[in-house]
């Protein structure tokens, strides 16, 4: 698991130790991954909240937007892995 935010990079590890969560949180400030996925909102330089959940043949199993439920988004990861999302990756 990774998260990718456009905050620099000092900010996304203040995040992420604010948290303490045990994933790292990459800072993204040129929204480079986020032209990459398509998740770049088209007038300002934020993403929009999706969740991946990728195989580790790279093929995308998830895709769950949600711009106001954000638990939903563990939500969905957890019940897709759960239901065997990567089985057969």
């Amino acid at each position: 698991m990774v998260g990718v935010s456009t905050d620099p990079q000092e900010t996304s590890d203040r995040f992420r130790a604010s948290l303490d969560l045990p994933y790292p949180v990459v800072g993204d400030p040129h929204a480079t991954l986020g032209r990459v996925y398509r998740v770049t909102w088209p007038l300002i330089k934020r993403f929009q909240r999706v969740t991946y959940l990728i195989a580790r043949n790279r093929t995308v199993r998830l895709a769950f937007h949600d711009e106001l439920h954000f638990a939903a988004h563990a939500e969905q990861a957890c019940a897709a892995v759960a239901g065997g999302a990567l089985a057969e990756a």
